[in-house]
């Protein structure tokens, strides 16, 4: 046993078997581009356990067009590009009510 093997035991196993399985995945042929990775990943996960717990939380993230100031901003959701028009002063107000909506009903 190494060093490090003695003093940290299965954790450095650990990494070492993370590190092969990755090398081993870098080493596969490059899917088609139409080619599904859930199903790759499906069909490969006994063969890269490790990587595949990674690979699952970031092929998990939803991808998306929309500007991140649309999906956090209600000014995002009232000035659009077919109502870029509006008064500076107009926007404000329809932000306020908009964000009041609840205590006027």
């Amino acid at each position: 046993k190494g060093a490090l093997e003695f003093l940290y035991g299965d954790e450095v196993r650990d990494v070492n078997d993370t590190s092969t399985q990755f090398q081993c995945y870098l080493a596969e042929p490059q899917l088609r581009y139409d080619f599904d990775p859930f199903e790759w990943w499906k069909s490969h996960e006994k063969k890269y356990p490790l990587v595949a717990k990674v690979a699952k939380k970031f092929l998990s993230i939803p991808a998306t067009s929309v500007s991140s100031e649309r999906c956090f901003s209600t000014a995002g959701n009232v000035v659009t590009p077919k109502r870029n028009c509006l008064a500076p002063e107009n926007v404000n107000m329809l932000v306020f009510l908009y964000q009041n909506r609840k205590i006027m009903l």
